[in-house]
């Protein structure tokens, strides 16, 4: 008699045998297309195009649209390229990856708000001694809950924005950090999260449209005059 059990297995998850040594030796040939596809795709996730597309139309559902960004490498890197990628993780099935970049960018987008709030303290601009003393850290150094709710109690932030911040909190939290967390809902709440992350990034922007042209926020025209990117338009170049 045998102690000997068998249990369903998954055989090599993390390779790509086209690939993989010694694997692609057999064949020589160079991987096709949607053999890569087919790889970057969640386990179980359709890799053909129809099904692609059909996802990237489900994502692009966000009831605030990202017009146009500053072309600043601060905003670029660490809100608008983000949002790209996780809309992009969303096409390939990739959910979970959807969730954490848009944490990510609710993250830098607080400390956006922050730096361009510019708060104060006895009527000077708070330096980051005076952050210490008055919030026990930098405010960079804070966690996310407590930094938003040091946003809303400044008024930097409306109460729209603190929902949001609040909705991609928490589904970040259920998913990548409770192992008790189940994944039945996870395309939507991914969805969620990604709108709730572009409404973050219009806000701290500003996608106003009026007379055919797209206003900034004052407080992000400021930022980009400290930086040398917006400049009054010469009258004679027009």
């Amino acid at each position: 008699m045998t102690n000997d059990k068998i249990f369903d297995a998954w055989i090599n998850p993390l390779a790509f045998l086209d690939v993989d040594e010694p694997w692609a030796e057999i064949g020589k040939a160079q991987p096709k297309l949607d053999a890569v596809v087919g790889f970057l795709c969640a386990p179980g996730v359709p890799a053909d195009l129809d099904s692609l597309v059909s996802r990237y139309k489900e994502i692009s559902t966000e009831p605030v649209r990202l017009f146009a960004a500053p072309a600043e490498p601060q905003i670029l890197e660490k809100l608008v390229w983000p949002l790209r990628y996780a809309k992009g993780s969303y096409v390939i099935g990739n959910y979970l990856a959807v969730i954490s970049l848009c944490g990510m960018v609710a993250e830098m987008v607080a400390m956006l708000a922050w730096q361009i709030g510019e708060p104060r303290l006895r009527g000077e601009p708070m330096t980051e001694e005076d952050e210490k003393d008055l919030l026990g850290s930098t405010f960079e150094r804070l966690g996310q809950d407590r930094r938003v709710r040091v946003l809303s109690a400044y008024g930097i932030i409306d109460a729209d924005m603190k929902v949001h911040f609040d909705t991609i909190r928490n589904i970040r939290r259920r998913y990548l950090h409770l192992w008790s967390q189940d994944h039945s809902s996870l395309a939507e709440d991914a969805r969620a999260g990604f709108h709730a992350g572009v409404s973050l990034v219009t806000s701290i922007i500003g996608q106003n449209i009026s007379e055919g042209k797209i206003r900034l926020t004052q407080q992000m025209v400021r930022y980009l005059e400290r930086k040398g990117l917006c400049k009054p338009i010469d009258p004679e170049a027009v």
